[in-house]
């Protein structure tokens, strides 16, 4: 049998043929070690494809993953201006409360409430003031109630969420709440998940900067989510609020159009409420209302609602008009020319009840007003707004 293997090479033109004796073992180990450098070949290149296409995926995810930052911040930009426009409202609705009595009313509650807790463990238990919180021994245990003292301002603890709200902005102290370390957790997980790392991740995460740049996105996403929820529970608490500040104006529509805020006619004020000199007997008498002089048959209005309860003649009054608006509250209108209301007769603010003149004890044509509660002459001034 032979062993070698004979490759002649026969020139075209020239003369001389050449011949080569390869041995069949040599022939078999070239052969085979150019097929597994042909399959070498072909892994290595198939495997640099792959390798191409990730380095473009991971280019791609690059800018994807900075677009994110982007659009997040764009969205914490956003949100800093929302929870101004909330701050506005917040205190827009504040100054409602005060100007209404509510905020003054619910603290007196509070407060009562305080005292009524105290009073009921007065005998049995000693009360102790500790800052701002009472602190009260019950069978050994100690109960604190939440209620803060009456010194401060009431109206901080209607909103105890607006500082929160206020620190949305300023990172270091969001970054640093419960809720958002665990909103950033549960990111991460979900981030983990996602690149096959269910164990292990929080320290192999730090091995690539790839996966350590997509793992950046966690803080961001749980500040944009913390601050959302945040804003999402002070928008419903302060939904609340203002529903009942609604409620609490709907119950004082009444007594707001039954308090005589408008002067009862165009005219000047000829005379204060006060001590004055009496132009008939000389001496110091209490002026128990406003003079308004003005042009005879000049219209005298209703400065509330209410219910005529004179419409005459009285003595030194001349022609009268008393109207009873509810809530111990009356006023008079003296000296008229001309009546246009009659007793028992509801009347609206503004409403033409009477015109001016010079009847009864008048030394010129203009309107005496009286405003009265629970039968005592009080300032009109101090419920004039016009």
């Amino acid at each position: 049998m032979d062993k070698y293997f004979t490759i002649m090479i026969i020139p075209e033109r020239e003369k001389g043929v050449k011949s080569f004796r390869i041995p069949k073992v040599m022939f078999r180990a070239i052969v085979f070690f150019s097929v597994i450098t042909i399959v070498i070949i072909g892994i290595l290149a198939y495997d640099y494809s792959k390798l191409i296409n990730q380095v473009y995926k991971n280019k791609h995810l690059t800018i994807e993953n900075r677009q994110l930052k982007e659009q997040i911040e764009l969205f914490d930009r956003k949100l800093n201006s929302l929870t101004e426009d909330i701050r506005r409202i917040h205190i827009f609705e504040r100054k409602l409360r005060v100007i209404t009595g509510l905020e003054e009313q619910e603290f007196q509650q509070m407060k009562s409430k305080v005292q009524l807790k105290e009073s009921l463990r007065k005998d049995s238990e000693k009360p102790r003031l500790d800052n701002d919180i009472l602190q009260v021994e019950e069978k050994g245990n100690p109960v604190r109630l939440k209620e803060t003292s009456y010194s401060k301002n009431p109206s901080e603890r209607f909103f105890p969420k607006l500082d929160q709200l206020l620190d949305l902005p300023n990172q270091d102290k969001t970054t640093n709440t419960k809720n958002f370390i665990k909103l950033k957790t549960l990111y991460e997980k979900k981030i983990a998940a996602s690149f096959g790392l269910h164990t292990g991740y929080r320290y192999t995460k730090e091995w690539s900067q790839l996966t350590k740049s997509s793992f950046s996105l966690a803080s961001q996403f749980a500040r944009f989510d913390h601050s959302f929820n945040v804003m999402k529970n002070f928008i419903k608490d302060m939904e609340v609020k203002v529903h009942q500040l609604d409620q609490h104006l709907l119950d004082q529509d009444s007594f707001l159009k039954s308090t005589p805020t408008l002067l009862p006619t165009k005219g000047w004020i000829t005379s204060y409420y006060g001590p004055r000199k009496s132009h008939y007997s000389g001496r110091i008498k209490m002026h128990e209302g406003l003079d308004i002089g003005a042009k005879p048959g000049t219209q005298i209005i209703a400065p509330a609602d209410g219910i005529v309860t004179f419409s005459g003649k009285k003595p030194g009054f001349g022609y009268i008009v008393q109207i009873d608006h509810g809530y111990g509250v009356e006023t008079i209108y003296a000296h008229a020319s001309k009546l246009e209301v009659k007793k028992s007769q509801p009347v609206k603010r503004g409403m033409i009840i009477a015109r001016v003149g010079n009847t009864g004890l008048s030394t010129g044509p203009h309107v005496h007003y009286e405003v009265r509660v629970n039968g005592t002459p009080v300032d009109p001034l101090y419920y004039v707004l016009d």
